[in-house]
């Protein structure tokens, strides 16, 4: 049978929110799926080998669910046969279909939590610890607000990407609220606007203090697009990132070989904190490999406490004006040429309203993939442009 090569589409979200669909429930990334589905028609195909539900993205796991077999997961995507990719027995959609869905679930949490009380550090050592995760989430607070401050004391649903997940026993869920939030950890639902925003903050917390859970995230996320870009079938990967997923994302791009790289035909970012991260941690600016990829789109919303422009000069902060950079002024981030001067990254803001033109409630400002006037289109045209 003859096979239509694909243009994959690769979604991450936050790790908070990465929920894999089980009996009954969606995934993560089912709704934006029947979003894109209503643009792209029958272009867009489904994970064939899904069950019981039949529409939806191929979801891959970075691992067998409580073990570190990470090639359980990602043998999905095909298995490494003497530097060739077998993809035999995989498909990523129907024959016919022009464009695959793929979402990646990070499932290795076991130690998703403050080394507190493992044996593995004095009591001194442990409080410092401590102090870096609380001082990190003090930072967020601070760089965003009254907002921020805000948003913790009120209620309401939130849509299904952003429901935090439920696949996680509360010991991991929680594990970094109960030293944060001592107050809401005993008793705290896992919907809601509280929910969905300490989940943010745990993501973020989680991913800057501990060096090994964010290794082992990039290097899921590089070798899943690794695998994308040498699959036969495979024509170009669009990477689709939210939230949290945006860093992790940039971040595994930054470290990737060119020739994977090159095979990325563009990075969509929505929601990123990715100028937060700049700003407060000294994330760094040059942007590595990922200057290689093929365009860089970013959708943000003035009310999303999360997001912020990415365009912009190093020294745009939070209620600037935002003005069109000129073509060779160094924007947030920058690559270096052969020369060995370093370069503008040309990323194109699309400012959007998500209170708008979204549903849901929660933290609706940052619910990007409700978007089906703004955001949805502009993706699906992304998609369409790259065929």
């Amino acid at each position: 049978m003859t096979v239509t090569p694909k243009l994959c589409i690769l979604t991450i979200h936050g790790i908070g929110f990465q929920q894999p669909p089980e009996p009954g429930k969606p995934g993560y990334a089912d709704g934006l799926h029947k979003n894109l589905g209503a643009v792209l028609g029958s272009d867009l195909g489904n994970d064939p080998n899904r069950e019981p539900e039949t529409n939806g993205p191929v979801y891959v796991m970075s691992a067998r669910p409580g073990t570190h077999d990470r090639e359980w997961g990602l043998s999905r995507l095909g298995t490494w046969r003497d530097g060739e990719l077998d993809a035999t027995g995989m498909p990523l959609a129907e024959p016919d279909k022009p464009i695959a869905h793929v979402a990646l679930v990070y499932t290795s949490l076991e130690d998703v939590r403050p080394l507190v009380g493992t044996g593995t550090g004095t009591v001194a050592e442990a409080g410092l610890l401590l102090g870096q995760y609380a001082s990190v989430a003090g930072a967020i607070r601070l760089v965003c607000g009254d907002t921020w401050a805000a948003l913790h004391h009120h209620g309401g649903s939130s849509s299904s990407s952003l429901l935090p997940r439920t696949d996680l026993s509360v010991t991991h869920l929680f594990s970094l609220r109960r030293f944060l939030h001592p107050e809401l950890a005993a008793n705290q639902p896992g919907g809601g606007l509280i929910g969905t925003v300490l989940t943010l903050e745990d993501d973020v917390v989680a991913y800057v203090c501990r060096n090994d859970l964010r290794e082992s995230v990039r290097a899921f996320i590089r070798e899943a697009v690794r695998r994308l870009a040498a699959r036969p079938d495979v024509s170009g990967v669009v990477v689709n990132a939210h939230s949290q997923g945006t860093v992790a994302s940039y971040d595994a791009l930054q470290q990737s070989t060119r020739d994977v790289t090159s095979q990325v035909r563009a990075l969509v970012t929505a929601g990123s904190p990715l100028r937060k991260y700049a700003d407060l941690f000294s994330w760094g600016s040059d942007v590595g490999e990922t200057a290689s990829v093929g365009r860089w789109l970013n959708f943000w919303d003035v009310k999303d406490p999360v997001a912020d422009p990415l365009d912009q000069p190093a020294t745009w902060h939070f209620g600037n004006s935002v003005l069109a950079r000129a073509a060779e002024e160094l924007g947030l981030f920058w690559k270096v040429s052969t020369d060995g001067t370093r370069r503008p990254v040309a990323i194109v803001d699309h400012l959007v309203d998500n209170l708008t033109h979204s549903t849901g409630g929660g933290l609706q400002a940052h619910n990007y993939w409700g978007n089906t006037a703004e955001v949805i289109p502009e993706l699906a045209a992304v998609l369409k442009q790259e065929l």
